[in-house]
């Protein structure tokens, strides 16, 4: 099914967690948590609200994502404000598999483009197969996978992932 038009608005943030929540629930539903439900609140997600990004169908949300302009724990290696950096990018489950999820990587794209940026950047758990097929996809390229061991999650393969314009 194709996309309608969508509209997007920028400092949404409630209306994103939620977005995100829904999506959390639903991986811990299905077997597969990823986030922490009690991670997901406007308290504990420092970035600030304009960093929130909601897509819109008429009036209903269906994709949230975060896009920053830096990225101190994946990718210090790259100075701030020269990529974006898209983190909890999610789709309501009603609009899953729709497209929208593609949509709002090209809204992040073209808000890159419009600040002079030329790559889009992203991690994700190495092991969500048809995750990593959704960025290539997009034009994502894999850089590499980070084997982290971490105290919260345990231990990780993160891909990180690079698209550029």
């Amino acid at each position: 099914m194709m996309p309608r038009e969508l509209a997007f608005s920028c400092g949404d943030k409630s209306v994103a967690i939620d977005i995100m929540r829904e999506a959390a629930q639903w991986l811990i539903d299905t077997g597969r948590p990823l986030w922490y439900l009690n991670d997901l609140s406007e308290d504990k997600m420092p970035a600030p609200p304009d960093q929130f990004h909601v897509a819109w169908l008429g009036g209903e949300s269906v994709a949230a994502m975060i896009l920053s302009y830096e990225d101190r724990l994946f990718w210090s290696d790259i100075p701030a404000n020269t990529s974006g950096f898209v983190h909890k990018l999610c789709v309501r489950r009603k609009f899953a598999g729709q497209g929208y999820a593609e949509l709002l990587l090209e809204h992040a794209k073209a808000l890159c483009l419009s600040k002079g940026l030329r790559s889009l950047r992203l991690d994700c758990d190495a092991h969500r197969a048809a995750l990593c097929r959704l960025y290539e996809k997009c034009g994502f390229r894999l850089v590499k996978i980070i084997h982290m061991d971490t105290i919260k999650y345990g231990k990780l393969d993160v891909a990180l992932y690079q698209w550029d314009f």
